[in-house]
C-alpha cells in the first residue's frame, strides 16, 4: 500500500498501532538472540588469540551485549509499524535508543562484574563514554533513517538491510575503533582491535536482520 493510500485511510494507522506489541516481542526474542550469537562470535575470536576472558567477565560482556542489543532493536523497531514518515521516525528513534542502550549496558556490565567480584579492566573507556554515546547514538539515526527507507521499497529485501547496515557498520565502527584507539592509555592489543571491529560492524548488520525478520515473521503469521 502506498503512502498516499495509508494516508487516505485512516484505519491503517490503527491496525499498524495494533502490531507494535506483537512486533516488538518478535524484535526483543530475535535481539536477545542477536546478543547471545554476537557474544559467541567474540569469544571465539578471542579463543583464536588465546585470550579467553574469566567466566565472571564472560557472563558481564554477556548481559552487556543482551541489553545493548534489546534496547537497540526494540527502539528502532518502533517506527516500522508506523507508515507516515516511518523513515524520519526510525532515525529519530535510533538517535535516542542507541545512546540509552549503551548507558544502559554499560550500568549491566558494572553492575554484573560487581555482582560477580571482578574487577573491569576497561576503565579508560568511561572518560570517552558520552562522546562514544553520541556517535552510536548518529549511527543508530542513520541506520534507523536507511531501514525506514529501505522498508517502503519492493526491493527492500534482507540483502538490502544486510548492506544497509555493512555500510552503516563500516563507517561508524571505522570511527570507534579509532575513537577508542586514541582514547586508550595505551595502544590496544590486536586481539582487542579485532573484537571490537568485529562487534561494531557486524551488530548493524545483525539488527538490520533482526528488523527484517520480525517484520517478515509478522506478515507471515498475518497471512
Amino acid at each position: 500500500m502506498s503512502e498516499e493510500q495509508q494516508a487516505a485511510n485512516p484505519q491503517t494507522g490503527v491496525a499498524e498501532v495494533h502490531k507494535l506489541g506483537p512486533t516488538l516481542l518478535r524484535v526483543a526474542w530475535l535481539a536477545v538472540l542477536l546478543g547471545f550469537v554476537m557474544e559467541a562470535l567474540l569469544l571465539l575470536f578471542a579463543a583464536g588469540f588465546g585470550i579467553l576472558p574469566g567466566l565472571g567477565e564472560a557472563v558481564a560482556d554477556l548481559a552487556r551485549q543482551v541489553s545493548w542489543s534489546t534496547i537497540v532493536c526494540v527502539g528502532l523497531a518502533i517506527g516500522t509499524v508506523v507508515s507516515k514518515a516511518r523513515a524520519q521516525l526510525m532515525g529519530l528513534l535510533g538517535l535516542l535508543a542507541a545512546p540509552l542502550a549503551s548507558t544502559v549496558a554499560r550500568t549491566v556490565h558494572q553492575g554484573t562484574l560487581g555482582a560477580l567480584t571482578v574487577a573491569e579492566k576497561t576503565s579508560w573507556f568511561t572518560s570517552s563514554l558520552l562522546f562514544v554515546a553520541f556517535l552510536k547514538g548518529v549511527e543508530y539515526g542513520c541506520l534507523g533513517l536507511i531501514l525506514g527507507w529501505i522498508g517502503q521499497r519492493a526491493w527492500g529485501g534482507a540483502a538490502a538491510h544486510v548492506a544497509a547496515g555493512l555500510a552503516v557498520g563500516l563507517v561508524f565502527g571505522s570511527a570507534t575503533g579509532a575513537l577508542n584507539q586514541l582514547t586508550a592509555p595505551e595502544p590496544l592489543s590486536t586481539a582487542k582491535l579485532v573484537a571490537q571491529g568485529v562487534n561494531e560492524i557486524l551488530f548493524p548488520v545483525g539488527c538490520a536482520l533482526v528488523l527484517f525478520a520480525a517484520t517478515a515473521l509478522g506478515e507471515k503469521a498475518g497471512s
